[in-house]
Parts: C-alpha cells; structure tokens; sequence
C-alpha cells in the first residue's frame, strides 16, 4: 500500500513544479538595446570656423553643400553610455565637387529625457579623406600651403527621439575637418551644418 502510493505523490510534486515554471516562461523577454544603426545627413557648408558653425542664425552659408550617408555600430554599453564606430560617405556638391569617407569612434550618452522626448548628445572623432578641396578649406588650404586631403573628422551632434518610435533619431551635426591644431596641417578645413535622420536596429 505505501509503495502504490508514492507515484501519484511523486507525480502531483513534478507537476506542480511545471505549473510554476509555465509563467516565468512565458513572461516576454526584454527587448535587446539597440547595437547598430544606419543614418542619412545634409547640410550647407559655412565660410566661417568650427566655432562659427554653432552660430546657426548667421548669415554664413556657403552654396556649397554636404549629403551624406554613415552607420555606427557600438561595442561598449555602460548605463547611459555607448562607445562604438562610425563609418561614413558622402559627395561636397559645388565647385569642384568631390567625395569625402570618413571613420571614427563616436561615443552618446542617452540621459536627458522630458516625458516621451529622449535627447542624446554625441560625438564622433577621427580622420576624413576627400578627392578635392571645397569652398572656404580651398582658400585656407591655398594660404597655408598645406594638403587638405586627410584631416581630422569631428562630428558633435544632438539627436532626438520619441518613446513611441525608439527606433527613429532625428540629429542635427557640424560636418567638421581640421588639421587638428597643427598635428596633421596648419588648417580649419570645412565646416557643414547639416541635419539627418537614423535608424536604430
């Protein structure tokens, strides 16, 4: 009698532990952060300097402009914190044209929201290369009897999002080169205002 009565004990105990586990399996997991995106930017480019650029009401726009194309994709989350690469192209439309690529680190910091308003401040750092000088990087290229052809790529940028569609980003960004204080040439290459729209996946 004790023995025909252990399987239906054993049995209700293994049963009773399925029951309680059916619910933590079928609790939906938490999405993974976004690691990667792909984004599009356009701007004109100013005749003034890095700093001017930030002056956006001045009157210094070039007809010179910038389209380009790029994708980051970061490696390093900590909190608020991502460090990742940028890679990116683009064609300076004027006189001449030419081509730029750029490459670089480029770190955010996802912290100030306001309600369903997410604002993320970035900044990607490293070196440009182009096929031809343009507007004002022309001139100071000429004046300092320096080659423009690969500078220093800086990329400051304030982008925007909203809870309900995470994975659109709407950024403004200065589009800069420069010789980096001497480092690589004597020089304030280029410097575009350009706004853009990203892609978070």
């Amino acid at each position: 009698m004790l023995n025909a009565a252990r399987p239906p004990r054993v049995a209700g105990v293994v049963l009773l532990a399925l029951a309680s586990a059916v619910p933590a399996a079928a609790d939906p997991l938490p999405a993974p952060p976004a690691d990667s995106n792909v984004f599009v930017l356009g701007g004109p480019f100013t005749s003034g300097y890095f700093g001017d650029a930030f002056l956006l009401w001045q009157d210094h726009y070039e007809t010179n402009a910038f389209l380009g194309v790029g994708y980051q994709h970061f490696l390093y989350r900590h909190g608020s914190f991502q460090f990742g690469l940028e890679a990116g192209a683009g064609i300076r439309l004027g006189s001449p044209a030419s081509l730029e690529l750029w490459t670089g680190g480029v770190a955010r910091l996802t912290r100030f929201t306001f309600g369903d308003l997410t604002i993320t401040p970035a900044l990607t750092a490293g070196f440009s290369l182009v096929t031809d000088t343009i507007g004002a990087e022309t001139a100071r290229a000429a004046r300092a009897g320096e080659d423009a052809t690969v500078l220093y790529y800086l990329g400051p940028e304030i982008a925007f999002s909203s809870a309900t569609e995470p994975q659109w980003e709407a950024f403004a960004r200065i589009q800069h080169r420069s010789g980096g204080f001497g480092t690589i040439a004597h020089l304030d290459g280029s410097n575009a205002v350009t706004l853009g729209l990203r892609y978070k996946f």
